[in-house]
């Protein structure tokens, strides 16, 4: 579980450093709701932001969202998101998975 915990952290840290206020404050209620406990409700809470039109699969680093973001960065950063968005899906899947 604190691997999870701290991949909301670093992708929240990272969404927050782009200006990215949507999804960081997804992560961050999240996280309130964590209580240094991760129960299988959060976990499905957390799946459930992947797959269909908005979700967080969707998300795109980038000036042109409105971003705060150089272009020359926005590859590096989209990597980022991308690693940490496959291992918070991962991770939460094999919780849940128990």
């Amino acid at each position: 579980m604190n691997t999870l915990i701290q991949l909301l952290i670093a992708c929240e840290a990272l969404l927050r450093s782009v200006g990215e206020t949507f999804w960081a404050d997804k992560i961050q209620s999240a996280l309130k709701k964590d209580g240094g406990t991760i129960d299988i409700y959060l976990l499905e809470e957390i799946l459930s932001w992947y797959g269909g039109m908005g979700s967080f699969n969707d998300l795109l680093i980038s000036s042109y969202n409105d971003h705060l973001v150089d272009e020359k960065d926005e590859e590096r950063l989209n990597d980022e998101l991308n690693r940490l968005r496959s291992q918070i899906y991962q991770e939460a899947t094999r919780l849940k998975r128990g």
